[in-house]
C-alpha cells in the first residue's frame, strides 16, 4: 500500500461518509484504524506480531500459576 493510500484511508475511517458503514463501524465503537494498522503490514510482520503476543499470554499464564502455588 502506498503512503498516499494508507493516508486517504486514514482520513476515510477519521472522517466517514454520512450514513455510510464506515460511520456505522465508527459510531459503535470500532477502532478502525487498527484494521489499517494491520493492512500496513507485511504477512511476515503480522505473523511476528501474533507470536509475540502468543509468547507474552504463556509467560502470563506461567506466571500466574508461580502464583498460585
Amino acid at each position: 500500500m502506498t503512503r498516499e493510500e494508507q493516508e486517504y484511508l486514514y482520513n476515510l475511517v477519521q472522517n466517514p461518509p454520512p450514513g455510510s458503514k464506515i460511520e456505522a463501524a465508527k459510531k459503535y465503537g470500532v477502532d478502525l484504524t487498527l484494521n489499517l494498522r494491520r493492512l500496513a503490514m507485511t504477512p511476515t510482520e503480522r505473523v511476528q506480531e501474533m507470536e509475540s503476543a502468543s509468547e507474552l499470554v504463556q509467560e502470563l499464564q506461567r506466571a500466574a500459576a508461580a502464583l498460585k502455588k
